[in-house]
């Protein structure tokens, strides 16, 4: 299968959210296509497939919205299939740029260390978090008897949130990955402060190189938790891993602005595909 970079690949991700895109699956032998419903349209995106069979299964997938008289849209294109759909199926596209669904990488290097000038500020936070919680807390790999801590530390960060409809959607999908954790390849982590569960991440490897991070969160109260979780996570988790992909930011501006002040090392850019 092609090694993509984009999140909505993850076998995990596709999981998680499945309950909000009513997704679809055909598979066969050698390759898998998804069928998802996005505001009352269906969609596809990339299929799964190796690389030389990539232009045969695209077509396969446009007979089926041709034949069930659905228009084309094909979501999360990344511009390398962008680059193969232009140079198979030239002007029979057209491309629209998803800036809020773009993907931030960044070097593991990096986060793990937060070496350098521009870094300064996330240090000066974690060494206020260990100077004030110095022998209170520690970091653990979270497993089944830890995540009854999870959900209520999700649910104590939700009270004061606005968008109530959307953080219980999230929260289904982190309960369907607790709920199946023995059966996704999945990492877990937290951090414990005087015996409470304060902060948790949950991540995988999307390809050999690079891990995604597909939740993280934490008691903003706490001055340094999120960089710490972010730092110590990585370092628990993920030591050796070349890339991190921390996912898109929905055009959350506080969300972007968080994203941004990690200093990307790229973003992977998306598009929506419709047929002319």
């Amino acid at each position: 299968m092609v090694d993509y970079e984009a999140c909505e690949y993850c076998f995990t991700t596709i999981y998680m959210f499945e309950h909000i895109y009513n997704t679809m699956y055909y598979r066969e032998k050698d390759f898998a296509v998804l069928i998802g419903e996005y505001d009352d349209h269906k969609f596809t995106v990339i299929p799964l497939a190796q690389k030389q069979n990539l232009g045969k299964v695209f077509d396969f997938i446009r007979k089926y919205f041709k034949e069930n008289n659905i228009k084309f849209q094909l979501r999360a294109a990344t511009e390398e299939f962008v680059e193969f759909l232009e140079e198979n199926y030239k002007g029979k596209f057209k491309y629209i740029e998803e800036r809020d669904y773009f993907d931030y990488v960044y070097l593991g290097e990096d986060l793990r260390t937060l070496n350098g000038r521009k870094y300064h500020k996330k240090r000066n936070h974690i060494n206020a978090f260990i100077k004030e919680y110095e022998n209170r807390y520690y970091y653990k790999s979270l497993g089944k008897e830890d995540f009854n801590d999870c959900l209520a530390l999700l649910d104590k960060w939700m009270i004061d949130k606005e968008d109530k409809t959307t953080l219980q959607t999230e929260r289904i999908a982190i309960q369907k990955v607790l709920d199946n954790y023995e059966k996704l390849d999945v990492k877990i982590g937290g951090i414990y402060i005087d015996g409470n569960l304060e902060a948790f991440s949950i991540g995988e490897y999307l390809n050999p190189n690079m891990a995604v991070i597909h939740i993280e969160k934490a008691n903003g109260e706490i001055r340094g938790l999120y960089p710490m979780i972010n730092k110590t996570f990585l370092e628990n988790e993920f030591p050796d891993v070349e890339f991190v992909n921390r996912e898109e930011d929905l055009g959350i501006e506080g969300l972007r602005k968080a994203k941004l002040s990690y200093y990307p090392y790229r973003l992977v850019h998306k598009y929506t595909v419709l047929e002319d």
